[in-house]
């Protein structure tokens, strides 16, 4: 028997460009749970079935989203002339496509599709008996038929796998599947209708249970079929999915774009080039910085220069993390570890990095408990999850920051100091803000053109508001400045709305000046054209003092040298050195 004779033949199908509510309604109007999606030149690409759709709206998306953004592109097909005995062996998912020798789609090969089939065939001719009983075989699910008085009609191997014991007369008050599956046919005798249950067997499996009346055209109860389905398989499948989650949320969250980072000043420079460098070897590295100068740029700026750019890249940030609920996070835990757990169990996110970067943020706020679970990991690449006996090995490379001083932490016994050894391998510290200013405008105007895109506006910084971005010191480091030109971004189409922005910030600077003309507090009456000019010439003279040359001055001040000539001669100052 080929598969084109039990497939399910000439199923409707979709592009990954229509929505999830177009799948909804194709599973309402032909009644399947599954449909195959087609790209431009009518190839399969992905396969959609309700159950990816159940957890994509339990993560938020809704139904307008694209299939594309939900499919699994992970499709397995056979031939529509393959012999059947051969695919049922080695049957590897719940469905498969079906292909003709142009690589075609000509129908979909489903495990209910077969059992469908199966409960047809019992009153086929005899001829097919042997070929029926193959076809339940090949089946996950264990399957028994009985007659309309509850006896045994037939079953198949897997329900003896999964039921032993069984027989018409067990008991159905034991605690065992095969009185769980006697209970199941009693009930559904006597009320006539479906039944089902969770059954949980002693060694920690978990099944369904489900007995069904089939009718004959009268509607009288001819036969009742009960079905054993082993939920590891699920378990297994949500747990993926559950990584496919973590994963798809990571990026999202990320706020990584692929423009070049931007470093003007020599520290910068020559960070991201080592940045570069140790990209390329698999060791632990500890990047530390003050909060908000941009250590999540320069791991990433790792990862990409990694062999492991192409796995996945996952980010923790353990101060957001209850210190209770930390380590179930990094290494997951098994089914009913504690109360409140999921019952199916969870990976944890040194899994889902596995053949990737793990990214650790303010590895500093780590419990004293998580702290030697993640030595060992580090270590020797192994380690448990909560509840669990069986040792999960992963391949990850990891990257800590922290803009907490681990030094002084080992010194108190906060923080373990063979964990700080082992993290710090390769120490890699980023500069603030205030110490590279020749960074401050470029980040600027990056940021501005980020938010005008984004925004539909056109805003062009000019060269006293430059100056300005220059000489304040940025207590809040990258962070701050990209808050800044957002606000700006914002208030800009709002007449004079962002003027406020300027003189706030002018007012901070100036404490930061020395004495000297331009510098003092406004005079009485002055406008703001006015007070920003008496400001820009303070700066100019600020940059003279300081720096050895005019180039210099004009890297101080963030400028080019032209322009910095240019507003020298506006404000008629001159050079005395």
């Amino acid at each position: 028997m080929r598969v084109e004779q039990v497939m399910h033949a000439s199923p409707e199908t979709l592009t990954p460009d229509h929505r999830v509510e177009d799948a909804l309604a194709v599973y309402k109007r032909t009644g399947v749970n599954c449909v195959p999606i087609l790209g431009p030149d009518g190839a399969p690409v992905g396969i959609l079935t309700i159950f990816r759709v159940v957890d994509a709206l339990k993560q938020g998306f809704g139904t307008d989203v694209a299939i594309r953004e939900v499919m699994d592109p992970n499709i397995v097909s056979v031939r529509n002339d393959e012999q059947f005995e051969v695919v049922c062996h080695q049957m590897p998912m719940e469905r498969l496509l079906v292909l003709n020798d142009q690589n075609r789609l000509v129908g979909v090969l489903t495990k209910m599709e077969l059992i469908r089939k199966v409960y047809d065939a019992f009153d086929t001719a005899e001829r097919r008996t042997h070929e029926m009983r193959q076809i339940i075989d090949c089946a996950m699910d264990g399957i028994l038929v009985l007659d309309h008085e509850g006896r045994e009609v037939s079953r198949n191997q897997r329900f003896a796998a999964l039921a032993p014991g069984w027989s018409d007369d067990v008991a159905p008050d034991g605690d065992t599947p095969a009185s769980a599956v006697a209970a199941g046919i009693r009930a559904c005798l006597a009320g006539g209708t479906a039944f089902a249950r969770l059954v949980d067997e002693d060694g920690g499996r978990r099944m369904v249970l489900t007995v069904s009346p089939l009718r004959d055209p009268d509607g009288v109860p001819s036969r009742y079929v009960a079905t054993l389905r082993d939920l590891s398989e699920v378990d297994a499948l949500r747990r993926e999915a559950d990584r496919k989650s973590r994963e798809i949320e990571a990026l999202r969250t990320s706020r990584f774009d692929d423009d070049p980072p931007v470093a003007e000043s020599p520290s910068m420079v020559r960070l991201f080039q080592q940045a570069a460098c140790v990209g390329r070897v698999d060791s632990t590295i500890l990047i530390t910085g003050e909060t908000g100068v941009g250590k999540e740029v320069v791991a990433m700026r790792i990862h990409r220069h990694s062999p492991r750019r192409d796995g996945p890249l996952i980010q923790i940030n353990c101060g957001a993390i209850p210190e209770h609920l930390q380590e179930a996070e990094l290494f997951g835990y098994e089914k009913g570890a504690f109360t409140g757990a999921d019952r199916a169990g969870r990976i944890g996110l040194f899994e889902v990095a596995s053949g990737g970067t793990l990214m650790l943020d303010e590895v500093g706020e780590m419990g004293p408990g998580l702290q030697v679970k993640l030595l060992r990991a580090l270590q020797e690449g192994v380690f448990h999850r909560i509840g669990g006996r069986a040792p999960i090995r992963v391949d990850v490379r990891v990257i800590a920051m922290t803009n907490r001083d681990l030094r002084r932490m080992v010194a108190e016994k906060t923080f373990r100091e063979d964990l700080y050894y082992r993290l710090n391998v390769v120490p890699l510290a980023v500069p603030p803000l205030r110490e590279r200013p020749e960074d401050v405008v470029p980040l600027a105007e990056r940021f501005l053109a980020q938010f005008s895109r984004r925004l539909r506006r056109r805003i062009i910084l000019t060269d006293a508001q430059r100056a300005l971005l220059a000489a304040y010191p940025w207590p809040g480091n990258v962070r701050e400045l990209a808050n800044m030109m957002e606000r700006l971004a914002v208030l800009s189409g709002m007449d004079e709305s962002a003027d406020p922005v300027w003189q706030s910030l002018a007012t901070a600077v100036r404490p930061s000046l020395p004495p000297g003309p331009g510098t003092d507090h406004p005079l009485p009456g002055e406008g703001l054209r006015e007070a920003v000019a008496r400001f820009e010439r303070g700066c100019l003279e600020t940059a003279l003092a300081a720096a050895d040359s005019l180039r210099g001055a004009a890297k101080r001040l963030g400028v080019p040298h032209t322009t910095l000539l240019r507003k020298l001669r506006e404000h008629g100052l001159s050079v005395r050195k």
